[in-house]
């Protein structure tokens, strides 16, 4: 009878003991895939949320949400494009619930551009300002295009797992609305 406790006893030590390990490996796992990904998640978010303590809260829920969601993840290889639509979500979700819309202050911007770029020249700011009008013009989803693309620095194929569209279809689209672009910045 003792031994049947003992063993139990030590079987439950055991199993204490495997998913302490398993926790650390999973806390380690996560801590280098935030490490990968948390600045550009922070770069989209700020590029919807056009101010740095809001992307930088939103950015934090984000891998809030991630770690507390983690066991729903099915494929740790599709950890970016999972935790790039809980950021668009928290960026869905910020403005529901503020009922604001991102503003483009072009001022702010070209400020904030020459204080991390150096100054820009009076060229470089005419062409800024021409690029930022042209990009405000386009849909929600082109805009969306271009910042998971170039901001957020993502791969088509996580694009299209993020938009649940297929890749070919992204590539298209992305290319042509970079053609569009082009020739209207070309007039």
């Amino acid at each position: 009878m003792n031994e049947t406790k003992a063993l139990k006893k030590e079987s439950l030590a055991l199993m204490m003991n495997e998913a302490e390990g398993t926790h650390q490996t999973i806390t380690a796992d996560f801590t280098e895939l935030y490490r990968r990904n948390a600045t550009n998640v922070f770069y989209y978010l700020y590029s919807r949320v056009r101010n740095v303590a809001d992307a930088e809260d939103l950015t934090s829920l984000t891998f809030v949400t991630a770690l507390e969601n983690l066991s729903g993840l099915r494929d740790p290889r599709k950890f970016t494009p999972w935790v790039f639509t809980i950021a668009r979500n928290k960026a869905f979700d910020f403005f529901r619930k503020s009922q604001r819309h991102p503003t483009v202050d072009f001022d702010e911007d070209l400020d904030q551009a020459k204080a991390v770029g150096g100054k820009l020249s009076q060229t470089d700011q005419d062409r800024l300002h021409d690029l930022d009008c042209l990009i405000s013009r386009l849909s929600p989803l082109e805009q969306e295009y271009l910042r998971l693309r170039i901001v957020a620095d993502l791969p088509f194929a996580e694009i299209a797992s993020i938009l649940s569209e297929p890749e070919t279809r992204i590539k298209k689209k992305y290319y042509r609305l970079l053609e569009r672009l082009q020739a209207q910045v070309e007039k």
